[in-house]
Parts: C-alpha cells; structure tokens; sequence
C-alpha cells in the first residue's frame, strides 16, 4: 500500500494519460488551423494582384482574380466548419482579406476602366462602393451568430462579383461594344446601397441538409461553367442580387396588401 496517496493519484495511468492527450489535440487544432487562414491569405493575394493588374491595364485578368479570391472566401469558411476551428483571429483576418479583395480591388477595376474620364465623380462613385462594402462587412460582424441565418444586405463578395463579371462579361462578349457610360455610376450606387439596405438575401452556407432538387441545381451550375464559366459567373451574381431585391420588394407589397385589406375589417359597422 502507498504511504502518500496523493503520490499514489499522481502516479497513476489515468491521470497521467491525460496531459499527453491534451497536447495532441492543441497540435491537432493549432495545424488545422492553418489550412482556413492560408485560404483566406490567397484571398488576400489574389485581391492584391487584381489591382496590381489593373494598374497595368489588365482588366480581364483583374476581374478573373476577384472571382478566385471569390472561391478562396468560400473555401475558408468551408474548411473552418469542417475542422471545428473556427476562431477570431480567421474572422479577423477573413474581414480584412474581404475589404481588400472585395471593397478596393473592385471598386479600383471599376474606376480604371470605367470612370477615369469622369475624374471626381468617378472617383466619388467607385469610393462608394468600397466605403459601403467596408460598413457591409462591419455590421455583420457585431451581428449576433443566431441572426446568420439569412444575410442582411447583399454580401461584399456577391457586390464584388456583379462588378467583375460585368467587366469579364465585356471584354470576353462585346469588345466591340463598350457599355455606356451613364449605366456604370448606376450599377455601382445600386450595388452599394444593397450591401448597406436591409434587403434580405439566404445564406447559402447556413442550409440545414442538402435536398435532391438542390443538388441538381448545383450540378447543372457546375455543367454550365465547364461550358461557358463568364456567361454562367456574370447571371449567377446579378441573378442572386436580384433575387434578394424581388423577393423583398414582394414581401413588402404582400404585407402592405395585408394590412390594407386589415383595416376595413377593423372598422366598425354604422
């Protein structure tokens, strides 16, 4: 029999176990975490090459990276739901990549190539854009994680793709026609103000299970950028944007209908 139980507890399989174990977890966690943070560092790089590309004049190119930091956003996410590592640090660094990638490159893209005539106001109009991106992205981090069920605003990367595609689906379909010049201001302040409005858009990422009918979309999607990916990418973006747009504009009649037909029935007979 030990004379010290206490010596006797230290010394024993079961609570020696224990500190081995603990440390190959925090290993484990530590290195799980890199993969996340590396994809929204490409995030990052890839935003910073876009406008690097687009100081040269490379347009296409520039807006192609816009849509790669677009997959490394997804891709940051994914991987950090998966391995449970989830931290603020990456949601940090995940804003930040995001203002980059998605409010300056952008919004540079658009003024280089679309604005530079119109010197302040372009300037005025691309400015916009990045400084509602920046307050976009600021609102949905203090927003509590119950309310993430649905996104309150068209998401930063979503404006970011209506202004890339749009540039991507000129020059690859109509270098022979140039957009005019009065619709670029408009489809920049639309965009904008979407990103700060209260217009509701579904969170993909946040759907319970994946249903058939889901599934197929997805696969018809993914046939349709094999096939031809700018025309798919450019309908894709401003078909998102404008579904968060109808869809609230039908809520809002919906509503006002209902309480329209509320009144007379609330009104006392003579």
């Amino acid at each position: 029999m030990a004379e010290n139980p206490a010596e006797e507890n230290k010394n024993s399989p079961t609570e020696g176990n224990t500190e081995p174990v603990k440390e190959k977890k925090r290993f484990a966690h530590r290195h799980l975490s890199i993969l996340p943070n590396a994809c929204t560092s490409m995030n990052l790089f890839c935003g910073y090459l876009s406008i690097i590309m687009t100081s040269r004049g490379e347009f296409l190119l520039a807006g192609w990276l816009i849509l790669v930091a677009n997959v490394f956003d997804i891709l940051d996410g994914r991987l950090a739901r998966l391995t449970s590592v989830t931290s603020r640090f990456g949601a940090e660094l995940d804003s930040l990549a995001d203002l980059v990638s998605f409010g300056v490159a952008p919004a540079f893209l658009v003024y280089t190539r679309y604005l530079d005539h119109e010197r302040y106001s372009g300037l005025i109009v691309s400015a916009i854009f990045m400084l509602c991106g920046a307050l976009r992205l600021a609102r949905f981090n203090i927003t509590p994680p119950s309310k993430h069920d649905v996104f309150e605003g068209l998401p930063i990367p979503a404006g970011a793709g209506i202004l890339a595609t749009m540039t991507i689906f000129e020059l690859q379909f109509f270098s022979f026609i140039k957009i005019p010049n009065y619709i670029i201001p408009i489809v920049v302040l639309v965009t904008s103000f979407l990103m700060v409005s209260k217009v509701e858009y579904p969170a993909m990422k946040k759907t319970p299970q994946t249903s058939g009918k889901r599934k197929l979309m997805v696969l018809l999607g993914l046939i349709a950028l094999f096939v031809n990916p700018p025309m798919t990418l450019f309908f894709i973006s401003w078909g998102f944007a404008l579904y968060g747009l109808t869809f609230s504009f039908v809520k809002t009649a919906l509503q006002l209908l209902r309480r329209f037909k509320k009144k007379p029935a609330d009104q006392p007979q003579p």
